[in-house]
């Protein structure tokens, strides 16, 4: 972490003083160049992307202490908010969309200060550079093929060589930093092309599924934590065992993207999540969440005639996106993240309270709609259809305990014993019926205008639907992030 107690010298505020202007002179030759010679203003943004890259690349030696470039980042998260709001410089934002990839940007750069200036101000450089030359080089490649494949696994349209072109850049910037940046932490070649590779992948995946302006966010931090975990031995990961962790979570996404457990979108965001826990974590945290992906899989393949017939009440289907995957995995994702950065406590309950709600909750979901028996609302105890929010069974609700005690269970070997297990098991049940409160009360509910049935979905039957309860943003998957985090509650309570 930095050391505030190191205050600038005057020479350095005087680098400042020089520093801003010349942020400023590089975005207002944008904007000019973008007025005079008609250029497009997506040329022109790269142009002040890259710019500012290399100025913010340069920033651990113009800078001995971190304040001046906190002060600078902080000075252009507000500068940038303010034009974002303002619709000024065109030629920095675009003009085809409202975003605020340009706040994101020093707000990674400030993030990465506090983080990296004392420690390894190699990785602070590097992660930000990766930003400014991986993304012009994927926006020039592709607007320049004349027939991209295109894909969107957000709400932002990609090209496959637009992310070709982000990976390769990728990769070969950090080679060459890894190798020459004059830094403590530079290693030899094989070894950088290693890291250079494992890191690039997780950049471009990140960048692929992140949309208005979010990869200027998304690409610095996720580059820094590879790396982080590679260069830092302080944090206590093995990077055998990362690099093993992050091939895992490959094979176990190309497995599930062709049994069609997963949508592509669903399948980046399992890769991004995976690395994290099966590279950090080891076989102690991915044996429960492999369990739950899937044995959930399976159970949500099993009896797809019966539940079809309740298709029409849910927005998604089986096969999970990036939002559901996020939905379940991301609690449990951020608790071991969270054991990397406080290592002195004890996450790994916390992470299979989690891990143990989504399991129930989704164990109690799958086998209530496939069998058959009554239905009632969990708030009221009255009737409803098979497939209802809120609707609870007694075999659901065994299947739910089944779900959280086969987590607890997973567990055993890792020394979690079996009082603990049976505790951890009721609190993934807690968190599903958490989700089952949730869902009768205040999750979105529509009502089709044609066929009058009670559904998530805002089109039915072709025609919009009608809001008739809930709150309009809570979504389905907004209802799992609240289960997965009451699960995780629940065992730091209990445990």
């Amino acid at each position: 972490m930095i050391d505030l107690l190191s205050l600038p010298s005057a020479d350095e505020w005087w680098r400042l003083v020089i520093v801003v202007p010349a942020v400023m002179a590089m975005i207002l030759a944008g904007e000019g160049a973008r007025v005079l010679f008609h250029l497009p203003s997506e040329f022109t943004r790269k142009f002040v992307h890259i710019s500012v890259g290399l100025l913010i690349f340069c920033a651990p030696w113009i800078f001995t202490s971190a304040i001046p470039a906190m002060a600078l980042a902080v000075l252009f998260i507000v500068m940038n908010t303010v034009a974002v709001k303002l619709g000024l410089f065109k030629s920095m934002h675009g003009t085809s969309r409202v975003t605020y990839g340009t706040v994101y940007y020093p707000l990674a750069f400030l993030i990465l200060i506090l983080l990296f200036w004392r420690a390894a101000p190699m990785i602070l450089a590097l992660s930000m550079l990766v930003l400014a030359l991986a993304d012009a080089a994927a926006a020039i490649v592709g607007e320049t093929v004349r027939r991209p494949v295109t894909y969107r696994l957000s709400s932002d349209k990609k090209s496959v060589q637009g992310s070709i072109a982000y990976a390769v850049t990728a990769a070969v910037v950090l080679i060459l930093g890894l190798v020459w940046y004059p830094s403590e932490l530079s290693i030899e070649l094989p070894q950088a092309a290693l890291v250079a590779f494992v890191a690039a992948i997780v950049a471009t995946g990140w960048e692929a599924l992140s949309s208005r302006g979010l990869d200027n966010l998304t690409v610095p931090l996720s580059t820094a934590f590879v790396l982080s975990c590679y260069l830092v031995p302080s944090l206590g990961c093995d990077p055998l065992q990362f690099t093993l962790g992050s091939g895992l979570a490959l094979a176990v996404t190309a497995a599930s993207l062709k049994a069609r457990f997963l949508a592509p979108s669903g399948s980046v965001a399992t890769f991004l999540l995976a690395v994290v826990v099966f590279g950090v974590g080891g076989w102690k945290w991915s044996v429960p969440i492999l369990i739950f992906f899937v044995l959930s899989s399976l159970l949500s393949k099993v009896g797809s005639a019966k539940k079809r017939a309740t298709s029409d009440l849910h927005e998604k289907g089986s096969t999970r996106d990036y939002a559901q995957v996020f939905a379940n995995g991301g609690i449990p994702g951020i608790v071991v993240f969270a054991s990397v950065v406080v290592p002195a406590f004890d996450w790994y309950p916390i992470y299979l309270g989690a891990v143990a709600a989504v399991t129930a909750d989704t164990w109690g979901t799958e086998i209530g709609m496939m069998t058959k028996g009554r239905t009632v609302l969990i708030t009221t105890f009255r009737p409803v259809a098979r497939g209802s929010n809120g609707g609870v069974s007694v075999r659901g609700f065994l299947g739910a305990t089944a779900g959280a005690s086969l987590i607890g269970m997973s567990a055993l070997a890792w020394g979690i014993s079996a009082v603990t297990a049976g505790v951890l098991a009721a609190a993934g049940v807690i968190g599903s019926v958490v989700d089952s409160i949730a869902g009768a009360t205040v999750q979105a509910r529509y009502r089709c205008s044609v066929c009058s049935k009670v559904t998530e979905k805002r089109m039915h039957c072709g025609s919009p639907s009608v809001h008739a309860g809930g709150m309009r943003w809570i979504s389905n998957d907004a209802v799992n992030w609240l289960c997965a985090a009451s699960g995780a509650l629940a065992a730091s309570l209990l445990v």
